[in-house]
């Protein structure tokens, strides 16, 4: 549970400032019968968010929806906050390496899932805070 905080203090060490955290969706596992161990995970995740957010890194967190295996078409929905829904893992990874080249694109927590918007576009969009990448 204290592997955020290792990554995030070696980072800061080795002078590395920018940082991107896959964390989860918050109404990821709503429709499920209550498990305890994935209650732990969204606690854990949720407790590396707020870790990250205390840190001087520039740091971009990413709660991505319902993890979808297949291969995708790099176009996504972004925002502050918008409607839960799948996203392929493909789709994840664009979107991470457009906001690694994003610098606008920083100390912002960023839901994600598929949608219609190139990821690089939907990157600056949220950056330049225009609402919702579609």
């Amino acid at each position: 549970g204290r592997g955020l905080e290792k990554a995030a203090q070696a980072a800061a060490k080795a002078g590395i400032s920018r940082f991107v955290l896959v964390s989860v969706f918050p109404d990821a596992g709503r429709s499920r019968t209550p498990d305890p161990s994935f209650e732990h995970y969204m606690a854990v995740k949720k407790s590396a968010d707020v870790y990250l957010t205390h840190t001087d890194l520039d740091w971009v967190i990413v709660r991505p929806g319902t993890l979808r295996d297949e291969p995708s078409d790099g176009l996504v929905n972004a925002g502050l906050a918008i409607e839960y829904g799948d996203v392929h893992r493909d789709n994840v990874a664009a979107f991470i390496d457009a906001a690694l080249h994003e610098p606008g694109l920083s100390r912002m927590l960023v839901e994600l899932t598929d949608g219609s918007t190139p990821a690089a576009e939907a990157a600056r969009q949220v950056a330049a805070s225009t609402g919702p990448a579609r």
